[in-house]
C-alpha cells in the first residue's frame, strides 16, 4: 500500500468511520475488538485478499460495519462521497491527456482521442483507474449491506469480509438500479453459509447465481412452464460437473455465466442432459434433433409431448414445435456449461423461436444461431435478461461473447467507469440531509468522458455504449456530442450489429427537440438501415408520428405507404401502419380510398401455408384480411366482404 493511498480522502473518511465504531464500542464498555466470527486469526489471509480487491479504504469501511459500531447507511454515504472524489480525480488526470472538445453545433474533426478505437492507457492513468475500481466495488458492497435490516448488517458485513473474491465479483455484477438489493443479500447469505468452500473456488459462478436466482427462475414456453432446480442445486450441479462442462466455469466472464445459471430445469433433467450430451461440439445441432410436430402446427391438435409429460427426455422422444426445439437445445446447452439464449421474434406471418449459443471455433469462441430461418434472419430477435427478467434485444449477445474474451483488468475498468457514469446520470431524491439533485450539462459531459474511457478500455461492453442513450434522454446532451457519439456507434457496429446500433442512437434522435432536425436525423438513419425492414419500419413509424404532430397528414400517410409497399412482411408494425393510414382516410371521409388501401396491403401480405388456424390468425395476412372485410362493409359491399371471408377461410382450412 502506498503512502498516497493511505492519505487519500476515501481512506480518511473510512478510517474516521472505523475510529467512530471503536469509540462507540468503548463507550459501551466493550473493548474495540472484532466479533468472534469476524475475519481475524485464521482469516488474516482472507482479510488481506479483501484489501487487494477493495483497497485499504474499502476494508476499513466494511470492517467498521462488521464491528457493529458504525451505521451502515452512514458508511455507505461516506463511500459514495469517496467514490465521487475518486471519479473527479480520475477525470482530472484523464482530461490532462485529452483536449477539451468545442461544444459548438458544428461537427469537429475526428482525432485519435475522440475515436472509439482502443487506446493504451499510461501507467498513471491505469493506477487511477485501479483505485476507482476499488472505490466502485466498495460503494456497491456498502449499498448491499445497507439494504438488509439494521440488526443483520454487522453479520453480513463479516460474511462478505470472509469471502472477498465472491464479494468483489458480486459488487461489480449486481445492478442496484434494477434489482432488489435485499433479495440479492438473502441469497448471497444463503450461498456463503451453505456453500462457503464452493464460493472460494467459484466466486464468479456464485455471484452470477446470486443476481439471477434472487427471483424464481421460470420460463414460459407456450402452454408449458419450466422451473429451475433452485440456487443451491444449480450451484451444486455446475461445481460437480465443472470438469465435464464444455467451457468450464472458471474462465467464463460472470456476465456470460448469467446465461448459463438461468437454466430452467430440475436437477434430474440437468443431470440427464449432462450424461447425454457432455462435450457436445455444437448445441445448435440439438435444435433439429427434436422432431417437429406438424400435426400441432397444421391441424392444431394437442402436442404429443404434452400428453406424455413435458420434460427434456420426452421432448426429444415425442417432438414439439419451434418453441420446444429452442427450449430443449437451450436448456441442454446451459446444463453442459454453454452460454445460450432462447430467442423469439415475429415476422409478418408467425412468431418463432430459435437458439443462440457460444460455439467453439478453434481457440476463439464465437456466437452462433440455429433455427433462425428465412425472414427471421432480418427480424430483430428478443431474449430474457437473466438479471432483471426484462425483454432484451439479442443483438448484444455477439458483443458479449467478445467482451468475455477481453482481459479481466479491462473488463473491471470498464465496469467501474460505467458505474461511475451511471451515478452521474441518476438524479437523487431529496432527503432530510440533502436536497434532490438534477442532471446537469456538466454531469452529462463527465459521464460521457467516463464512457469514452470505458469503451476505449473495452470496446465490446454493450452496457457502456447504452449509457450514451441514457445521457441523451436527460436532455442535456449537446448536438455536437450526439453527432460524435452517433458516428462512433455506427463505426463500431453499424454493419455487424445493426439492431444494437439503432437501439443506441435512437434515444439520441428522440431527444432532439427541434422536430425538423429530428426528421432529418431519422432520414439519415433510414438511409443507413433501409435494407433491414424491421428497423426501417420502426424509423418510418417514428417519422409518421412526427408528421402527425405537425398536422402533416400527407407526410404521415406517405410513411405508412412506404411501409406497406416495401416492408409488408417484415413484422407486425405493417399492421400498425395499415391501421394508422386507415385512420387518416377516415378523417377525410374517404371510405373508397380506404378499401383500395386495404386491398393493396392485403395482396402484399404473405399467405400462411400449411399452418393451423390458431397460428394463421397471428399473421399480417389474416389481420389485414379481417380489416379489409370491415372496409368493404363500410362502403356497402357486403357480398364482396362475404366472398373475401370465404376465400380466407378456404386458405386456413
Amino acid at each position: 500500500m502506498t503512502l498516497a493511498l493511505l492519505r487519500s480522502p476515501a481512506t480518511l473518511i473510512c478510517a474516521a468511520a472505523l475510529s467512530l465504531s471503536c469509540t462507540v464500542a468503548a463507550a459501551k464498555g466493550d473493548p474495540p475488538v472484532r466479533k468472534a466470527n469476524a475475519p481475524v486469526g485464521a482469516n488474516v489471509e482472507k482479510a488481506s485478499t479483501f484489501q487487494l480487491h477493495f483497497g485499504g479504504a474499502g476494508e476499513a469501511a466494511i470492517t467498521s460495519i462488521a464491528m457493529g459500531g458504525a451505521d451502515a447507511s452512514a458508511v455507505s454515504a461516506q463511500c459514495s462521497v469517496a467514490f465521487d472524489q475518486g471519479t473527479q480525480d480520475f477525470l482530472a488526470a484523464w482530461q490532462q491527456k485529452v483536449p477539451v472538445a468545442d461544444n459548438g453545433a458544428k461537427p469537429v474533426k475526428r482525432t485519435p482521442a475522440r475515436s472509439p478505437k482502443r487506446t493504451g492507457l499510461s501507467p498513471a492513468i491505469k493506477e487511477k483507474l485501479q483505485a476507482l475500481t476499488k472505490c466502485a466495488a466498495t460503494w456497491q458492497l456498502s449499498r448491499l449491506i445497507a439494504a438488509v435490516p439494521e440488526g443483520e448488517r454487522a453479520v453480513i458485513a463479516q460474511e462478505f469480509l470472509a469471502h472477498p473474491k465472491f464479494s468483489h465479483t458480486l459488487a461489480l455484477l449486481v445492478d442496484l438500479q434494477q434489482e432488489d438489493a435485499a433479495k440479492v443479500d438473502r441469497l448471497a447469505r444463503m450461498l456463503m453459509a451453505q456453500r462457503s468452500e464452493a464460493l472460494e473456488q467459484f466466486p464468479e459462478l456464485a455471484a452470477a447465481i446470486a443476481v439471477v436466482h434472487d427471483a424464481p427462475v421460470l420460463m414460459q414456453v407456450n402452454e408449458n412452464v419450466a422451473k429451475s432446480a433452485g440456487p443451491i442445486a444449480t450451484l451444486d450441479h455446475f461445481v460437480a460437473a465443472e470438469r465435464a462442462l464444455s467451457f468450464g466455469v472458471r474462465a467464463i466472464a460472470p456476465e456470460l455465466l448469467l446465461y448459463i445459471v438461468d437454466v430452467a430445469a430440475t436437477s434430474d433433467e440437468m443431470a440427464w442432459a449432462l450424461r447425454s450430451y457432455a462435450g457436445h461440439a455444437s448445441v445448435g445441432d440439438l435444435y433439429d434433433k427434436v422432431e417437429y410436430d406438424f400435426d400441432n402446427l397444421e391441424k392444431g391438435s394437442t402436442k404429443k409431448v404434452n400428453v406424455a409429460g413435458w420434460t427434456l427426455p420426452n421432448i426429444l422422444r415425442f417432438g414439439g414445435i419451434c418453441a420446444d426445439q429452442a427450449y430443449f437445445a437451450t436448456t441442454v446447452g446451459k446444463s453442459i456449461g454453454v452460454p445460450c439464449v432462447y430467442s423469439t421474434a415475429t415476422d409478418g406471418v408467425l412468431s418463432h423461436a430459435w437458439i443462440g449459443f457460444v460455439r467453439k471455433a478453434g481457440r476463439r469462441p464465437q456466437w452462433d444461431e440455429v433455427g433462425r430461418f428465412g425472414g427471421y434472419q432480418s427480424v430483430e430477435g428478443f431474449i430474457r435478461d437473466p438479471q432483471s427478467g426484462e425483454q432484451l434485444s439479442n443483438t448484444q449477445m455477439p458483443m458479449l461473447v467478445e467482451y468475455g474474451l477481453e482481459p479481466v483488468e479491462d473488463r473491471l475498468a470498464s465496469t467501474a467507469l460505467r458505474i461511475a457514469a451511471e451515478k452521474l446520470l441518476t438524479p437523487t431524491a431529496a432527503t432530510p440531509q440533502a436536497p434532490a439533485t438534477q442532471i446537469t450539462a456538466a454531469a452529462v459531459e463527465q459521464a460521457l468522458a467516463l464512457t469514452r474511457v470505458a469503451v476505449q478500455s473495452c470496446l465490446t461492453d454493450a452496457r457502456a455504449w447504452e449509457l450514451v442513450g441514457r445521457a441523451a434522454a436527460t436532455g442535456a446532451m449537446t448536438t455536437e456530442q450526439k453527432q460524435v457519439w452517433s458516428a462512433d456507434v455506427l463505426q463500431l457496429c453499424g454493419d455487424v450489429y445493426p439492431e444494437f446500433a439503432w437501439r443506441t442512437i435512437a434515444p439520441m434522435i428522440h431527444s432532439i427537440a427541434d422536430i425538423t432536425q429530428r426528421q432529418e436525423a431519422l432520414d439519415g438513419a433510414l438511409s443507413i438501415f433501409q435494407e433491414r425492414g424491421d428497423l426501417a419500419g420502426q424509423i418510418l413509424l417514428q417519422q409518421a408520428a412526427l408528421y402527425m404532430v405537425q398536422g402533416n397528414l400527407a407526410g404521415a400517410g406517405l410513411c405508412y405507404e412506404i411501409i406497406l409497399d416495401r416492408y409488408p412482411n417484415d413484422g407486425p408494425f405493417a399492421i400498425v401502419a395499415l391501421q394508422e393510414a386507415s385512420a387518416i382516410l377516415a378523417k377525410s371521409n374517404d371510405a373508397r380510398a380506404n378499401v383500395i388501401l386495404h386491398e393493396r396491403a392485403f395482396r402484399a401480405m404473405e399467405v400462411p401455408v400449411d399452418i393451423a388456424a390458431q397460428f394463421s390468425k397471428q399473421s399480417n395476412w389474416y389481420r389485414a384480411g379481417v380489416s379489409y372485410s370491415q372496409a368493404l362493409r363500410i362502403v356497402g359491399r357486403e357480398q364482396d366482404a362475404a366472398i373475401h371471408e370465404q376465400r380466407m377461410g378456404n386458405v386456413m382450412k
